[in-house]
């Protein structure tokens, strides 16, 4: 973008502009991409950023598995790994065995702790944003206010940004799978638990205290004993844990052959199980999906009604069960949504897919990092249009 395009979409005055754009490119974040097209005057330079002016460290960590990317400064993977990890074992224990991943990465990329300029982490539990620290998790045992970022300092010579799992997948989307195109939208992951981040006017919503868009927990009324101790919770009926417990259910029974099979030579079933068993068209194991996809759909029908999104974007894991799992969830918006809020609206599985959340915690740094090398602070830099 040119300054003069860049100041039509900040709402800042050209001068200031001027300003950030001279220091980011002293600063090498930033460089000249090409020469614009003349409209009468000097032709104009355009600017993006420096993919070359250091490397970020992604890192998501899930319920059961961490995932790290070494990604540059333009939010593209390099490489990436995963490693099991019990969530309940401690943050101290947990982060040690994420650090060793991280520098078996680095060390087999030949990428040097100097040229790390900044690590994003997303983690499934609610956080305060401004001080990094995760609030009450509650499948994150021992890990409250627990000091995230000091643990990295000790580490690295960058700045580490920590925020919930599913807002890193929706900046992720918004960013780099639909490029910034669409101003309000709400990403739904759908996984061993629920949730949803939420874009308003181009920016990350994370409300007063960083738990906004924590739809697991809906109330949608069925007899449903939920780990937080409520019952009718969505994602205690709708989650991909509920759908495994409600499979093996059906293979305890011998109400599914299939299920019963897999349960007879595994001893367990998972979502990948469920998903096999659509493919070879099991009745039962496609009920299953299009029950949890109708649940889902209802919650999103009152956010849709309340937030008036022009996009839902479908997420996680339980996301991968493709056409009929994305159909249930459709016809649950469509049943329940008012006619005026779904006029115009879109509801698609992610761009991104796997990689939004890593994508997203790359992007999360680069952000913060222009921030921080701005006078100006706005919440956010390359998504505010202030």
């Amino acid at each position: 973008m040119s300054k003069t395009a860049l100041a039509d979409k900040s709402g800042l005055s050209l001068s200031a502009v001027s300003d950030h754009v001279e220091r980011l490119l002293t600063e090498k974040l930033i460089k000249v991409a090409n020469v614009g097209k003349s409209s009468g005057g000097r032709k104009p330079r355009l600017y993006t950023l420096n993919r070359h002016a250091g490397n970020v460290v992604a890192i998501e960590l899930g319920t059961s598995s961490v995932r790290v990317a070494l990604c540059d400064f333009d939010c593209s993977i390099i490489c990436h790994d995963r490693a099991a990890v019990d969530l309940a074992e401690g943050p101290e224990n947990v982060l040690k065995r994420v650090l060793a991943l991280t520098g078996k990465l680095m060390s087999g990329h030949g990428i040097r702790k100097e040229t790390v300029m900044g690590i994003g982490i997303g983690i499934p539990s609610p956080v305060e944003f401004i001080s990094g620290l995760p609030v009450s998790p509650p499948i994150m045992p021992g890990w409250d206010r627990y000091p995230i970022r000091e643990f990295w300092a000790k580490h690295f010579n960058c700045p580490c940004y920590v925020d919930n799992d599913v807002n890193v997948m929706a900046l992720g989307e918004h960013a780099k799978g639909l490029s910034f195109e669409v101003d309000n939208m709400i990403y739904v992951k759908i996984g061993t638990g629920i949730g949803a981040g939420v874009i308003c006017d181009g920016s990350l919503y994370r409300g007063a205290s960083g738990s906004a868009g924590d739809i697991g927990h809906f109330d949608v009324g069925a007899d449903v004993l939920c780990w937080c101790g409520n019952t009718g919770c969505l994602e205690a009926t709708a989650g991909g844990k509920a759908i495994a417990g409600k499979a093996r259910e059906l293979a305890v029974t011998g109400r599914s052959r299939f299920l019963q099979t897999v349960l007879q030579e595994k001893g367990e079933l998972s979502l990948k199980d469920i998903r096999a068993g659509i493919e070879q068209l099991d009745p039962l194991c496609t009920e299953l999906i299009r029950e949890s996809g109708e649940w889902v759909g209802r919650v999103i029908a009152s956010l849709v009604n309340f937030s008036n999104p022009s996009l839902v974007v479908i997420g996680g894991g339980v996301a991968e069960f493709g056409d009929v799992f994305l159909a249930s969830v459709r016809q649950g918006i469509y049943r329940r949504s008012l006619p005026l809020a779904t006029r115009h609206l879109q509801i698609n599985k992610s761009i991104l897919g796997k990689m939004s959340g890593l994508i997203g915690c790359a992007f999360m740094t680069v952000d913060q990092l222009i921030l921080g090398s701005t006078d100006n602070k706005p919440e956010t830099f390359l998504t505010s249009s202030r």
